[in-house]
């Protein structure tokens, strides 16, 4: 399955599993040394459901991050003038 991570809390990373809609708590020491927030990651659980076995994703996170950056320019080039006016 895939996730994205969250967020960090302390030396515990949180990742977000969208497909299942959950939450799974990971050591920071699990992880790839290259993960960081919004990284997408696979993770393939045991059969015994202990540690959950945490690879980088990475042609998802491209993508995911190619597609951030172009949202991000599309806005930036919007010049629509505000609807609030200036006090004088």
């Amino acid at each position: 399955m895939k996730g994205i991570i969250d967020r960090f809390e302390g030396e515990t990373a949180v990742i977000l599993v969208e497909a299942e809609n959950r939450e799974i708590l990971v050591s920071s020491s699990e992880l790839p040394e290259e993960c960081m927030v919004k990284s997408v990651v696979r993770i393939e659980e045991s059969e015994e459901h202990t540690h959950p076995r945490i690879t980088l994703d990475t042609k998802a996170d491209q993508e995911n991050k190619q597609q951030s950056s172009d949202l991000r320019k599309a806005l930036l080039k919007r010049k629509k003038s505000s609807k609030l006016k200036r006090r004088k």
